[in-house]
């Protein structure tokens, strides 16, 4: 039995396949679980479950043990042996560092003689600390670091099974359980060319923002508190909240993969990228205020002829901020905000300082009116403005 599987609780303990048992409500990666349920109880709250169905449930969960301890295995690369006491005597790793890393990381953490680092545990952390212990980096960054890796991983690793579950249902007509065991199938063997495809992604994104960061070397005058020059957008789909009441789950889940579709697809061809998404909305950068013009109109264009999704609104703002931890703060970026939280469906609003600088960018190649002065919460009284194209050439999205 693979190390790490006798945590994997039984589901029913009538009929259930021999050397099944569970020993502790954790899971096989070592997280807090809840105890399931003895599901052959009889109680006024539910009917008992009839011979067969206890069969399938025991075969089903002896599959899933199955799969979950081969993928534990190809993953971890080795058992748990280290502590977070026995890494600092034997590896010379501080258990102050450990427990940071770990933290930062997004997993449970643990106490200093609990068991459950492997080899790989030992080398991946001890190579980190070692930087914070030659002084290369401090342990700010260090647990910066470490957090913004684990943030962006889990949500990758998310990314990645909930994908495959969801290719599963809609290419082979499986439901949801089975989708989900036909995705731990699945994994192993295409692990290494996830592996280096993130390789690949994290050395082109790094060569990009690096090349990116070094532009910023050569600019005269910079604002120390708000050094980056930006165009920063925000849009969202029109009466989401409503439809989210109405729409069954899958359907209102394929609506937004299909708007976050769009929406990068969109950004990425006008020059921009995408600082994050929740939900319904997303916020993106660009780097000249008439890529971000592009990029904000072509939104508005795309989503209102998309006969499958709602109207988007959309407030795009030009000017000072900063970043930290893979986002952007400023007075710039709650404007931006704060506009498209009042801007009809379909419309994109922009403040008059940003409608001067894309007109200054790109003379004629969009449009504004008159606009009209708005009480914007937080900010107060903001004269905005409605743009549109006008002489720029719409964006090929080569599809």
């Amino acid at each position: 039995m693979t190390e790490g599987m006798d945590d994997l609780e039984r589901p029913a303990r009538s009929a259930a396949p021999e050397g099944l048992e569970g020993s502790s409500p954790r899971d096989a990666f070592g997280t807090e679980t809840s105890e399931l349920p003895d599901l052959s109880r009889d109680d006024e709250a539910s009917d008992p479950l009839g011979e067969e169905e206890i069969l399938d449930i025991n075969r089903r969960f002896a599959a899933v043990r199955r799969s979950v301890g081969a993928l534990e295995k190809v993953l971890l690369q080795g058992p748990r042996k280290y502590s977070r006491r026995d890494l600092s005597e034997q590896h010379d790793i501080p258990e102050r560092l450990t427990s940071v890393y770990w933290r930062s990381l997004g997993f449970t953490p643990v106490d200093e003689d609990t068991v459950v680092f492997t080899e790989e545990d030992a080398y991946a952390i001890g190579d980190l600390a070692a930087v914070v212990e030659e002084g290369a980096i401090t342990e700010r960054a260090f647990a910066s670091i470490s957090r913004g890796m684990g943030f962006h991983m889990g949500r990758l690793a998310m990314w990645i099974t909930e994908a495959l579950v969801d290719e599963a249902k809609h290419a082979d007509g499986l439901d949801d359980a089975r989708a989900r065991q036909q995705m731990l199938d699945a994994i192993p063997e295409l692990l290494e060319i996830f592996e280096s495809q993130v390789m690949f992604t994290f050395r082109r994104q790094l060569a990009a923002y690096a090349a990116r960061a070094g532009s910023e070397v050569l600019h005269r005058d910079t604002d120390e508190l708000f050094p980056l020059q930006r165009a920063v957008g925000f849009a969202d789909l029109v009466q989401f909240t409503r439809l989210a009441q109405d729409l069954p789950g899958a359907e209102l889940a394929d609506m937004v993969g299909r708007f976050e579709q769009v929406s990068r697809d969109i950004i990425s061809v006008g020059g921009g990228r995408v600082v994050k998404t929740v939900g319904d909305e997303i916020m993106f950068l660009a780097d000249t205020p008439e890529d971000g013009a592009q990029i904000a109109v072509s939104l508005a264009e795309a989503i209102t002829e998309a006969t499958d999704l709602p109207p988007v609104r959309v407030g795009l703002s030009w000017g000072s901020m900063f970043s930290r931890y893979g986002d952007v703060f400023g007075p710039t970026v709650n404007l931006a905000a704060r506009m498209e939280s009042v801007a009809r469906p379909a419309a994109v609003l922009v403040d008059a300082d940003t409608a001067a600088a894309i007109a200054e960018a790109l003379p004629g190649g969009f449009s504004f009116d008159r606009g009209e002065s708005v009480e914007l919460h937080g900010i107060g009284e903001v004269r905005v403005r409605e743009m549109r194209r006008e002489g720029s050439a719409p964006l090929d999205l080569g599809l």
